[in-house]
């Protein structure tokens, strides 16, 4: 176990932790029915419809940046340092992560992104509210889920993505742990929390997709959550 040059203390691995979890906080807040009817009283319809989702999006990009940034002028301690070609795996595997998350976006429709509201806000048309809750999309009957991309093999495959990316560091330190560590529970929980949602949207549709593939882990048991 090394030590790096800046003084370490456990002050910083519970600062790295409360902010993650403060963060976390205002994720999910701002993702809440209650923050987008307030939003959607105050500003009308249209410009909530419109403009929400890519003014959200954009504060969770300027919230990690500067959360990085953060993070790395804190004292810190190093765990482990993994010798190639381990490293390189390690490396691939958070390549992998990144591409798994952009799939998901794909397979699950743009309108995640906020991009197709903003552009019909800017046209001004009426743009349609993004969905209440990021899943499959349904099949054209609406009798079934699209298990379509990464959502063959998992329901929540950006969640799992996000913890891999953030625990496959070739080196690891006390600060990166306890980033990876309230990552990986906000992502189980936000993940639950989704499927309440997808539930309450597609009922029996999601119900069945439930039923044939795994809640987070690929392989593991289904209907988990």
């Amino acid at each position: 176990m090394c030590t790096d040059r800046k003084s370490f203390s456990g002050s910083s691995v519970r600062s790295v932790a409360c902010v993650c979890a403060l963060l976390a906080a205002i994720h999910s807040l701002l993702a809440s029915r209650w923050a987008k009817g307030l939003a959607s009283r105050f500003a009308g319809p249209r410009r909530r419809n419109g403009l929400y989702r890519s003014i959200y999006n954009a504060q969770s990009v300027v919230l990690m940046v500067w959360a990085t940034w953060w993070f790395s002028r804190l004292p810190d301690r190093e765990l482990y340092r993994a010798p190639a070609p381990w490293s390189w795996l390690l490396r691939a595997g958070q390549v992998a992560s990144l591409g798994v998350v952009l799939a998901t976006v794909r397979a699950s429709g743009m309108p995640s992104t906020g991009l197709p509201q903003l552009r019909c806000f800017l046209r001004r048309a009426e743009p349609e509210p993004e969905p209440e809750a990021q899943g499959p999309p349904p099949t054209t009957d609406r009798e079934g889920m699209a298990a379509v991309g990464p959502f063959r093999f998992s329901r929540h495959p950006s969640n799992l993505a996000s913890v891999a990316l953030f625990s496959l560091f070739p080196r690891m330190t006390a600060n990166r742990a306890a980033l990876a560590a309230v990552v990986a529970i906000y992502a189980v929980l936000g993940a639950m929390h989704e499927e309440h949602r997808l539930m309450r949207m597609y009922g029996v549709a999601y119900e069945r997709y439930r039923r044939s593939v795994p809640f987070l882990v690929p392989g593991l048991s289904r209907g988990t959550g």
